[in-house]
């Protein structure tokens, strides 16, 4: 009997379908309508996860700087230096303010703004004076 070709022929695979006219299904190339659940893959850690995390740790507070004082704080263990307040080194800096200028016949060392005490010897006494920015440094 020979294959029956109208529309409400049942269809048979032995045929191949001619010009427009689709495979039966299962068989041939289609595309699916539902696709398959797939789990979902593990997502790796990002950079902002981890900065997450890093976030999570007690930070450390920083120390608060410490207040400069107008006298060097001696360290221990070696020579040390005494400061102290001199009338005749407030005088020329005084003197030297007054007239704009540094130094004074009085002072071994003379300064506008901060001495820096790396300047002067670390095993004797200090007399200090200052008018204004001028300092005069007696020893």
């Amino acid at each position: 009997m020979a294959p029956s070709t109208g529309p409400g022929a049942p269809r048979t695979t032995a045929t191949t379908p001619g010009p427009g006219i689709p495979p039966p299904p299962g068989t041939g190339t289609r595309t699916p309508t539902a696709r398959p659940s797939a789990s979902p893959a593990p997502v790796p850690p990002t950079a902002a996860a981890s900065a997450t995390a890093t976030a999570k740790r007690t930070p450390t507070k920083p120390k608060p700087p410490s207040k400069p004082s107008l006298t060097p704080e001696p360290t221990g263990g070696g020579p040390t230096t005494t400061w102290y307040t001199s009338s005749a080194a407030t005088d020329a800096a005084r003197r030297m303010s007054a007239a704009g200028t540094v130094g004074d016949r009085a002072c071994t060392l003379a300064a506008v703004g901060r001495p820096d005490p790396a300047l002067v010897p670390h095993e004797s006494r200090i007399g200090i004076g200052h008018h204004g920015r001028y300092w005069c440094l007696v020893w």
